[in-house]
């Protein structure tokens, strides 16, 4: 069976925000429209869907999982529910259009409702064997393989510093980030920040916060005859170490998680890593950015905050990363969180950002979790 090639077609997103006045069904079907109209498709057309799903695999309704056949009042030839966003869902969708499973498939997610006044999001703290009984949470998690890295390679603190700064000042610009006007943040104001985790301080540390995102993902010649450019997948990659946020995590297993997905990402997209025009990166924290640049093989181990401060990872840098703010500035809505960094992709290759606006990037690097989590995924999208 021949693999037909696949694009995004469309991308949607409502307001980010602390706390938002509705509920996660609500703003999830806000962003599906919105994504629809940015296509010029209607919902008739979609017939797949990745989402939060109270089946095949079961029918228990946790937090976010909703019988989304019954909200839209429609069947799907095809679900994706085994991680439905970001990456994954990425591509899950385009294997699924590939494969003719379906034709136009939706990948949404997001929360509202959800955090109220809670200094600590619930979903940071699953209630797994080592995490809630004991008060772990995810920055915890991925505070033990930095603890490692720092006394090792010891880091100058001001040049990690001046990375979260320059993410949060690509927020500052961005009108629809939930940290807009915020600013400006120096490295000195990074390190001076409450300390939450050695040796995370609290601007080292991504957002929480409550707001929705879609994208739609069609075959190629489907998506040229949509109103806007078509973004291409040209690959992508997962790794699965471990189950997320369940066992300890150690610096030495870790602490290349990425490598084989970039090598088999840039292998599918026929490109090497110079060919990259701009890094949308998971940035949960300050130094898991500076990991992710070691594991693509830029610099060595131990270098990354030398050769980031050297290069730049502003709009005006060698390596433009995470323009919209990131987790850190724009926007961390749990679960949909992952979908953003494909938003702020498909965004600047068309020359649409809100924010930081790269000059013409033809292609766009795409990861989500890291370290921390035990599992990575990467993507490369590019512009026709």
């Amino acid at each position: 069976m021949k693999r037909a090639k696949v694009a995004i077609a469309g991308v949607g997103i409502t307001k980010q925000a602390k706390s938002l006045n509705a509920n996660t069904i609500q703003i999830c079907v806000e962003a599906v429209q919105r994504a629809l109209d940015d296509a010029g498709m209607n919902l008739a057309e979609v017939d797949g869907i990745a989402a939060r799903w109270p089946g095949p695999g079961g029918t228990e309704f946790d937090p976010g999982v909703v019988d989304w056949t019954g909200i839209f009042g429609k069947s799907f030839r095809w679900v994706g529910d085994t991680y439905p966003q970001g990456v994954p869902g990425l591509l899950d969708a385009a294997a699924a259009v590939s494969f003719g499973l379906c034709n136009v498939a939706i990948v949404f997610g997001g929360q509202a409702g959800v955090l109220k006044k809670s200094n600590l999001a619930d979903y940071t703290q699953p209630n797994n064997e080592f995490i809630k009984p004991w008060g772990l949470f995810t920055a915890a998690h991925f505070a033990m393989v930095a603890q490692v890295y720092f006394q090792r390679f010891k880091p100058d603190r001001l040049k990690m510093s001046s990375i979260a700064s320059e993410i949060r000042n690509a927020g500052a610009q961005n009108p629809e980030a939930v940290m807009y006007g915020k600013g400006p943040y120096t490295p000195e104001d990074i390190i001076t920040s409450p300390r939450i985790v050695e040796p995370f301080h609290l601007l080292d540390l991504c957002l929480a916060t409550e707001g929705a995102s879609a994208f739609i993902v069609t075959s190629s010649d489907r998506a040229k005859d949509c109103p806007q450019k078509p973004i291409r997948i040209l690959g992508g990659s997962s790794e699965w170490y471990r189950q997320q946020y369940v066992d300890p995590v150690r610096y030495d297993e870790v602490k290349n998680l990425g490598k084989q997905a970039f090598q088999v990402t840039f292998e599918q997209a026929e490109l090497d890593i110079e060919d990259i025009d701009l890094f949308e990166l998971y940035d949960i924290n300050t130094w898991e950015i500076v990991r992710q640049f070691e594991t693509l093989g830029l610099c060595g181990e131990g270098d990354g905050s030398d050769f980031l401060y050297e290069n730049g990872i502003g709009g005006d840098g060698n390596y433009p990363t995470n323009t919209d703010g990131g987790l850190l500035s724009f926007s961390h809505t749990g679960w949909g969180g992952p979908n953003l960094k494909v938003i702020e992709a498909v965004r600047q290759l068309r020359g649409q950002a809100m924010g930081v606006q790269i000059l013409e990037p033809k292609h766009a690097l795409i990861t989500g979790a890291g370290s921390g989590a035990q599992y990575f995924n990467a993507a490369v999208l590019s512009v026709d």
